[in-house]
């Protein structure tokens, strides 16, 4: 590639007659520029009056930036999109219908939809505040298997949700794993919906003007509503560039609904033409014998969606979800909406609230972990995730016990790498969630081709390979560096401006990912990184194991590390090789937390400094942070006490993440 930087999510490689990636870059080097991307930081105030209080970015799309912020009237934690601003008529005409979008949405109550709350502008940018779900995006679930009733309950719930947008004449346009989201009990909300770019009727003056063509040399009449949507799950008539209806969605979901059922996506390519090609034809997986676990007609509905013809699909939701009814799928129960608060209940409970503050009372730190605590027992963790509670512990180790892990290991012994784990100290650790395996290449992947508008590969110097993955806005020139696409031990690479897991790699840990790469992936997901502590507390335990599973040592062919000599582990070879997450026996946790031990190391949220543990905050790009945990490059680390340092903005063969989350 050439440093050259990727193309959108939707930006086709190829036209729909043909036309190549250059040819659509030459267009938009004719168009007029546009601002770069709002930045907010963390503390800024939002909207009428500062309502909103910018805390974190959670990811950046194709038209705006979406950022966790509180809502200081009503007190609620909120997603809050800022779409980027264009100083053409059309893209005045564009902000103008999203909005008009989003109030009418903002006018649905269903289970299945993500609440919009309010809509405006700020500085002559338009934002949606929207409802923050937490849980899991449907690509994470489907990363693990599911029974074919689970799978056909989530296509149910999705269906239900798309009858409720289109009964409003809201297109989702954008329908994908990860604007679906499960929250708790596995329900569904869909996310980000009529905000990537709805394309209303013809008869509509607004649609028609979105539909201005974009003029360059060799692009006479490229719809600016093409470069809309995401590869792999967009309709014949997106790839095309033709006005669409709800019946794009269907297809989308027909792709997703394949995509559960056979573990592959239908469509592949490297090329928007080789995706819109494969369109035209059905895809194998719906001749696979695994479609005879489902509800019997469920093959042949699929086939319905996914038909290359508009026409041959079934008209929206609604029509699905009777359809899905017709082949004996029960429909699910909807909870209704809650009532909402009394303005005079709401008002004493500010008013006692205020008074309780201006008396000059606070909660003593003890109490309140308590009642953190207290809120976390029986709090369903999201998918994916596990509450780790373990209160008091003890981190580190005193300088005797050092001396004899170094004497135990005899001339391997590496007494300065050792030496990190001085002194130990007792510490309380809030509840918190962790995810239960690392975050494996593909899941890495998924979050790299929806942020490709701000990345950038730089070639490698001296095989000239795609190589190096940078962030363009976000976090600073000088921190930018995410990912390195090495391809002996990488997972991940980069191909006609998509990123790809290597073939066989997809499950494996992500590795070869900078300190930088791993923040932007979990505040992507709405997530963060741990805390060294919280990795310690995890790993480690108030019963003060020494390897994450217990007191026994590593057994062969039972934890993802080598028999280098550090620890011994009779009958294994001297070296290992990374494989898929989640698979070694006894590489879990009480809690049932995997990997912690061996597969890779993992970064924490935390500054090596000689002068304490566990140190946040800012920081030079290059200096060392910490990861914890063993690998299949070293064994010494599996002991849930040992860390180590490295730059933050190296990316390393054998070290990667898992991300934690809040109790709210």
């Amino acid at each position: 590639m050439s440093g050259r930087r990727t193309g959108r999510t939707g930006d086709p490689a190829l036209s729909a007659d043909g036309e190549s990636l250059d040819d659509l870059l030459r267009a938009v080097a004719h168009a007029p520029p546009r601002p770069p991307p709002l930045q907010p930081a963390q503390g800024a105030a939002w909207g009428a009056s500062g309502r909103y209080v910018i805390e974190r970015r959670l990811g950046r799309g194709g038209m705006g930036t979406v950022y966790a912020a509180t809502d200081s009237l009503l007190r609620r934690v909120v997603a809050l999109k800022v779409l980027d601003a264009g100083e053409t008529e059309e893209d005045a005409t564009h902000r103008a219908r999203l909005l008009r979008e989003a109030r009418l949405a903002a006018q649905m109550e269903h289970e299945r939809i993500a609440r919009i709350y309010d809509v405006g502008e700020h500085e002559g940018r338009a934002f949606v505040a929207m409802e923050y779900v937490q849980g899991k995006t449907l690509r994470a679930w489907m990363a693990d298997p599911h029974p074919p009733a689970e799978i056909v309950d989530v296509l149910l719930q999705i269906a239900e949700g798309l009858a409720a947008l289109h009964a409003r004449g809201v297109v989702h346009r954008d329908l994908k794993p990860e604007n679906v989201m499960l929250a708790e009990a596995g329900r569904v909300k869909l996310v980000d919906f009529g905000l990537a770019g709805q394309v209303a009727p013809d008869g509509d003056a607004a649609a028609r003007s979105e539909r201005t063509p974009a003029r360059g040399p060799g692009l006479a009449s490229v719809s600016a509503v093409a470069f809309l949507g995401t590869p792999g799950y967009m309709a014949p008539e997106q790839y095309a560039g033709r006005p669409l209806d709800a019946r794009a969605d269907v297809f989308a979901l027909g792709v997703i609904v394949c995509e559960l059922v056979s573990g592959e996506r239908p469509f592949t390519g490297t090329t928007m033409g080789q995706l819109a090609s494969a369109t035209e034809k059905l895809p194998a997986q719906l001749a696979l014998p695994v479609w005879g676990r489902f509800p019997a007609g469920l093959a042949a509905l699929v086939t319905r969606m996914l038909a290359h013809d508009p026409a041959s699909r079934l008209r929206d939701g609604a029509a699905l979800v009777s359809a899905l009814a017709e082949i004996g799928v029960p429909a699910r129960e909807v909870a209704p909406p809650r009532a909402p608060l009394r303005p005079l209940r709401i008002l004493a409970w500010v008013g006692g609230l205020g008074a309780f503050v201006a008396a000059g009372v606070a909660l003593e730190p003890r109490l309140a972990r308590e009642i953190v605590r207290r809120r976390a027992v029986g709090k369903a963790a999201p998918f994916g995730m596990v509450l780790v509670d373990e209160g008091t512990l003890t981190v580190g180790q005193p300088a005797a016990a050092v001396e004899k892990q170094c004497s135990d290991l005899g001339p391997l012994c590496r007494p300065k790498v050792l030496s990190y784990q001085v002194p130990a100290s007792r510490v309380t650790v809030a509840p918190f969630f962790l995810d239960v395996r690392e975050v494996t290449n593909q899941e890495f992947v998924d979050v790299l081709n929806g942020a490709a508008a701000s990345l950038h590969v730089e070639p490698d110097e001296d095989d000239h390979l795609p190589r190096y993955v940078r962030l363009d806005a976000g976090l600073g020139a000088a921190e930018s560096f995410l990912l390195d696409l090495e391809p002996k031990f990488g997972g991940i690479e980069s191909t006609q401006g998509l990123f790809h897991a290597r073939p066989g790699r997809d499950r494996w840990p992500v590795n070869q990912v900078t300190w930088f790469g791993a923040r932007f992936y979990c505040r992507a997901q709405g997530k963060r990184l741990p805390t060294e502590d919280e990795w310690e507390a995890a790993a480690r335990g108030a019963d003060d194991r020494p390897f994450p599973w217990g007191g026994s040592a590593p057994r062969c062919g039972q934890v993802l590390i080598p028999n280098d000599g550090f620890l011994s582990v009779p009958g294994c070879p001297e070296t290992a090789s990374l494989d898929d997450v989640g698979k070694w026996p006894q590489d879990v946790t009480p809690r049932g937390i995997r990997d912690l031990g061996g597969s890779v190391a993992e970064w924490v949220d935390a500054v090596y400094s000689d002068e304490g543990r566990d140190r946040q905050g800012a920081s030079a790009p290059e200096a060392p942070r910490v990861f914890r945990g063993g690998s299949f490059y070293y064994s010494y680390m599996a002991r849930t006490s040992v860390r180590n340092k490295r730059p933050g903005n190296t990316g390393h063969i054998d070290v990667g993440f898992r991300c934690s989350a809040d109790v709210r």
